[in-house]
């Protein structure tokens, strides 16, 4: 008997060490945030400063008839994130099929007295035999989905394609109560979609991607419990 009951607690307690594991803890907020890879933007070549030559004209500086539009790798732009976005999807089906047969036998060869009932004055009628089938189906689907973004952000040229496109990325990292939120933004663009004020809308951007998201208190509040997603997990219904 004793056996028995410290097996049950062994087992008690494994069960308590394994969902405790599943159970983890909310993230920390780093100090530090670390700017994700960009896998699909290559990394900026490496300029190298120019030597001094002790004449007047320095390459480095800035062209008396430029514009401060954006167009070589290090400049800055502004980026405004107006994306709006709305899908509705209806669907709907309907079929039926009836059919019907009816069919007698009013003479056969004399035979006809064999179907005869038990009182001997009945015989088979032209409706002696009936079938009817009805079938139908009806099926409906409905779906929509609606999503708004809107948010400025400054962008850093980090490179210039063969095609003299720029592509640029972003970040932008703002906490409140210990509430962390981050935008990310990458992409192409084109120099003559940029306008005279240097800044671009997200329209413009060719795989965009763009991400607005959180890490804290009220982002965490937002997840089901460990124990909600234990049930999911086991719940064979």
């Amino acid at each position: 008997m004793r056996r028995i009951i410290m097996r049950i607690l062994r087992l008690y307690g494994c069960l308590f060490f394994l969902i405790a594991g599943c159970a983890g803890q909310n993230p920390a907020v780093a100090d530090k945030p670390v700017l994700p890879e960009r896998y699909s933007m290559p990394a900026a070549d490496h300029v190298t400063a120019a030597a001094p030559t002790g004449a007047i004209f320095n390459p480095a500086a800035k062209n008396i008839y430029e514009d401060d539009r954006a167009h070589k790798v290090g400049d800055i732009l502004l980026v405004k994130i107006v994306e709006n976005s709305s899908a509705d999807k209806n669907a709907e089906t309907k079929t039926s099929h009836d059919s019907s047969l009816k069919g007698g036998v009013s003479s056969l060869f004399g035979y006809e007295s064999l179907f005869r009932g038990r009182h001997g004055a009945q015989t088979p009628s032209l409706t002696s035999m009936n079938a009817d089938l009805t079938k139908s189906f009806h099926g409906k689907g409905e779906t929509s989905r609606d999503s708004q973004v809107t948010a400025t952000i400054s962008a850093r040229v980090i490179n210039i394609s063969p095609t003299g496109n720029l592509m640029i990325r972003g970040y932008q990292e703002v906490r409140v109560n210990n509430e962390t939120q981050h935008i990310i933004l990458s992409g192409i663009i084109r120099p003559e979609d940029i306008s005279s004020d240097n800044t671009i809308l997200s329209s413009y951007i060719a795989d965009a991607r763009i991400e607005y998201n959180g890490v804290g208190s009220l982002s965490s509040k937002q997840r089901p419990g460990w124990f909600a997603n234990l049930i999911d997990v086991v719940w064979p219904f």
